[in-house]
């Protein structure tokens, strides 16, 4: 086997276009173009529900609060428990997936969710902290296997002249799924009592999982032969500057976007008066622009800035920051909605760019790991920044202090982009 060559690992690798070829020379027989589509869009469904799990506990906190006896900072780490578990077994996992067939991994990790949904309910209704802590780990782990294996399977239904497509479009079915979450919980909490409104959510995943495994027996898939990751090589990746860099901006950046997803129908039934519902109607839109923002944001790289990805990181940051200290100021509702919505937008430019950059630096044989590494990062500033968040909250006193975090997140995020490399850039000659 080659060894890798550690030079090669301190500038951007044409990653995608070395896979592309080797797609294109499989070759994708012709398939019926609405099974293609039914797969893309049952992938979307399963990632919108398995966003609107994850962010069930967010537009209910109070009740949440309330119902367990908890702080704060123990209310928002049960909506990041998810998180946490993708963060420990996310790299292993997702080096394994990307040696193997993972259409059989979809319905097994949607009934790990399920289960783990179902144990939410329990835990819930006895009002068990520990056991509901659990259950929401659980179901991480069906989480973090059904993010990496519909985005893998999606992409691989398609030519290579669209993948990058498919995969902005399935990524943008995750923010759809908070979006439902945070308008729908508090109406089905009404309805089912708020413990019951996990495995309604559960129940969802399961069944579109089925539809996904079927849509994808019917079309054919090209993968990618890669020869299996020495040690040596992922040391490599481990060591490599340009790898850290992005994974500093994927932690910010999903940081910066939890902060604002977790914590503002809180913010905003304390400062404005209304109920949870209202609430957590407006903050809402803050994940559902992420439908057209995310897709826009590879857009803008790949065309408007000739495959450049500092730019657009560079926007996202400093529009992020800028709004957060108009938001700090805003005195009415509307004006504040309106500036979440434009925040919305700003932070979810990167998000899906985060991991096309982070291939771009390492060999084609270790993209694999790098999106891994990638998707931990985002993990784990989803979970520390809720927490992170809910203990200033405590200490403060008062919400208002979630703009000031996000402002210190956006500045931090922009000198990050400020000295890190441009990974879209053809590299030198050897």
């Amino acid at each position: 086997m080659v060894p890798f060559d550690r030079q090669e690992y301190s500038r951007p690798f044409a990653t995608d276009q070395v896979l592309d070829t080797r797609l294109a020379d499989a070759g994708l027989p012709a398939e019926s173009s609405t099974w293609r589509v039914l797969t893309i869009a049952a992938g979307w469904l399963l990632l919108l529900f398995v966003g609107a799990y994850l962010i069930t506990p967010a537009s209910i906190l109070p009740l949440v609060m309330s119902d367990l006896h908890i702080t704060e900072a123990t209310a928002a780490a049960l909506v990041s428990m998810p998180q946490v578990a993708a963060t420990v077994i996310g790299i292993p996992v997702g080096l394994y997936l990307d040696r193997v067939e993972t259409r059989a991994a979809v319905p097994v990790a949607a009934a790990v969710l399920f289960v783990g949904s179902t144990g939410d309910w329990m835990a819930a209704s006895r009002g068990t902290v520990s056991l509901l802590i659990a259950s929401r780990l659980l179901a991480g782990v069906g989480m973090f296997v059904l993010w990496v294996v519909s985005i893998n399977v999606a992409s691989s239904s398609v030519p290579p002249t669209r993948r990058a497509t498919a995969t902005s479009v399935i990524i943008s079915g995750y923010p759809a799924g908070y979006a439902v979450g945070q308008l729908a919980t508090p109406r089905v909490a009404a309805v089912v009592g708020w413990p019951g409104v996990f495995p309604v959510f559960g129940v969802a995943v399961l069944v579109t999982s089925i539809a996904f495994y079927v849509a994808v027996g019917r079309v054919s898939r090209s993968r990618a032969s890669t020869e299996p990751m020495t040690l040596s090589g992922f040391t490599h990746v481990l060591r490599n500057r340009n790898v850290w860099s992005v994974v500093a901006v994927t932690i910010l950046g999903y940081s910066l976007y939890m902060v604002f997803n977790s914590w503002m129908p809180t913010y905003i039934t304390r400062r404005f008066g209304v109920s949870l519902a209202e609430s957590g109607a407006f903050v809402a839109l803050f994940p559902a622009v992420g439908i057209l923002a995310r897709p826009a944001g590879g857009w803008l790289s790949d065309t408007v800035c000739a495959q450049r990805r500092r730019p657009v990181f560079a926007v996202s940051f400093v529009g992020a920051t800028v709004l957060a200290a108009f938001m700090f100021h805003s005195t009415t509702i509307a004006v504040l909605v309106a500036l979440l919505v434009l925040a919305g937008v700003f932070i979810q430019l990167q998000i899906g760019l985060m991991y096309q950059s982070i291939r771009e630096f390492v060999d084609p044989r270790a993209a694999g790991t790098a999106v891994s590494l990638a998707s931990v990062a985002g993990w784990l500033g989803s979970f520390v920044a809720p927490v992170v968040a809910g203990e200033l909250i405590a200490i403060a006193g008062t919400a208002a202090v979630l703009f000031l975090l996000a402002i210190g997140l956006g500045v931090a995020g922009t000198v990050v982009v400020w000295q890190m490399a441009e990974s879209g850039e053809s590299p030198a000659p050897a």
